[in-house]
């Protein structure tokens, strides 16, 4: 039976970068390299990522 859910997540990412990169962009990168490994690792599910939204700490609704 094939079945499907749309999850929302808020996930808070911190860490060291050099001073002149875009630590959105470079963050946004490192998400999709986990949700790939995380697939590879569930080969009987597909995912994708479909929004990337940079919010504020404490967002509750980042993505409309």
């Amino acid at each position: 039976m094939q079945k499907a859910i749309a999850l929302r997540v808020n996930l808070w990412i911190e860490g060291e970068d050099k001073p002149q990169p875009d630590f959105g962009d470079s963050t946004k990168q490192a998400l999709r390299d986990i949700i790939d490994d995380g697939v590879s690792s569930h080969p009987e599910l597909s995912g994708n990522i479909r929004v990337t939204v940079e919010g504020n700490e404490g967002d509750e609704n980042p993505i409309n």
